[in-house]
């Protein structure tokens, strides 16, 4: 199983999203921001309270992204470091929705091999 590194710090998230490439869908925007090429891939997965007030919602939206990045993290280039943002109809979408959009904005990125 493939270790998920995550995003911590508040000066990796101001520039990820200052100088990152958006991808806009209903149900997912992703930005992408290159690093150093021997860096590991990094992800953040946000899921604010407007997807639902509900954290049990909000978390399994989370799960969800989480191990969709999971399964596709053996494909991903190093140094790149990715946002996943859940809109608000996320809420309502399924596990493989997320992971084939996923999967898509990934690719059109070209941080997929």
């Amino acid at each position: 199983m493939a270790k998920v590194v995550t995003l911590r710090r508040q000066r990796d998230f101001e520039r990820l999203f200052a100088e990152g490439k958006r991808y806009h869908h209903e149900l997912l925007m992703m930005v992408v921001c290159p690093r150093p090429e021997t860096d590991p891939a990094r992800a953040a997965f946000i899921v604010g309270r407007r997807v639902d007030k509900r954290a049990v919602v909000r978390n399994k939206v989370k799960r969800r992204l989480r191990e969709a990045w999971r399964r596709e993290l053996p494909n991903i280039n190093r140094g790149v470091d990715v946002a996943f943002v859940a809109q608000i109809a996320a809420a309502g979408a399924s596990y493989h929705e997320l992971a084939a959009l996923m999967h898509k904005h990934l690719t059109e990125a070209g941080v997929v091999d």
